[in-house]
């Protein structure tokens, strides 16, 4: 069953990191992002570094997050990560896609 929950959450990265960086309204570090997804979950989902630093360098190439360097020099300094524009336009699309796809998976096995 792991393997099967690893795939699936693999395939809500991305709208997993948009939410929460919509939702709390600041910019956030990787391993801030991490925490507080797994928070949101209550720990169902783990977020290892290996899947989040590259979906979140990825988003950003795409345009769908943008980033900035905190911190002051000789201090240890963070990237944290903003959504942009499009960064909220995909959240909004990947959210009614995913409602649709919910909805029908419910209908499907009698649960709606």
């Amino acid at each position: 069953m792991t393997g099967k929950i690893d795939q699936m959450r693999k395939g809500t990265t991305t709208v997993a990191i948009l939410k929460l960086l919509v939702d709390v309204e600041e910019p956030l570090h990787g391993y801030e992002i991490i925490r507080r997804l797994e928070a949101r979950s209550q720990g169902f989902f783990q977020f290892k570094e290996g899947l989040i630093y590259p979906t979140l360098h990825r988003m950003q190439r795409e345009g769908a997050l943008k980033s900035r360097w905190l911190g002051e020099a000789g201090t240890r300094r963070r990237r944290v990560y903003t959504v942009t524009e499009k960064g909220r336009r995909q959240l909004e699309a990947e959210m009614e896609q995913w409602q649709t796809f919910s909805w029908r998976m419910d209908q499907l096995l009698g649960l709606a």
